[in-house]
Formats: structure tokens, sequence, C-alpha cells
């Protein structure tokens, strides 16, 4: 339970302003639809925001859509860069 109507704007704002964890949130909640109509555009443009920002769940998430995709090199690229953000996951996925 929680307030989504408040987290979206205060999310959406953050955003705005280059926050990788609010573009985070952002793609959870369009993954879930939570307080938003779930939208796969609308989660890959936030899940990519915040990689490129630096949040390690968000690029060991890229990952896993490469792998998905039979891009195994771009997934490993993915791993790499979350792994070196302290991400232990994405660290046990390259071993």
């Amino acid at each position: 339970e929680g307030d989504y109507e408040r987290s979206l704007q205060y999310w959406t704002k953050a955003a705005e302003l280059g926050d990788a964890e609010a573009h985070h949130c952002l793609s959870v909640m369009y993954v879930k639809g939570e307080c938003v109509e779930k939208d796969e555009k609308m989660e890959l443009y936030h899940t990519e925001e915040a990689a490129i920002r630096g949040h390690p769940t968000a690029r060991h998430f890229l990952a896993c859509m490469e792998l998905i995709n039979d891009s195994f090199g771009r997934a490993v690229k993915h791993l790499i860069i979350a792994a070196n953000l302290g991400f232990n996951e994405s660290v046990q996925a390259l071993k």
C-alpha cells in the first residue's frame, strides 16, 4: 500500500532533475502499472535513464533484457558495468 499518486509526482519531478533512483522507481511503476498504465516504452526509457546515471539495478535489468533478446555481448557489457557499481547479482552472473 502507499500513496502512489504522490509518489508519482515526487519521482517525476526528481527524474526531471536527473535523479537515477527516481528514474528507477518510475520504471518499476510502469512495469507494475502502479498509478500509471503499464507501458513498456516508458519502462524502458526510465530504466535506460537510471542506468546511464549509474543505477546498478537498472543496469543489471538492461543486461537481463539483452539476454532475452539474445544480445549476449551487450548483456555482458551491462553486467560488467553493474558489477563495477557493486551490484552483487551481476558479479555472480559473470562468474
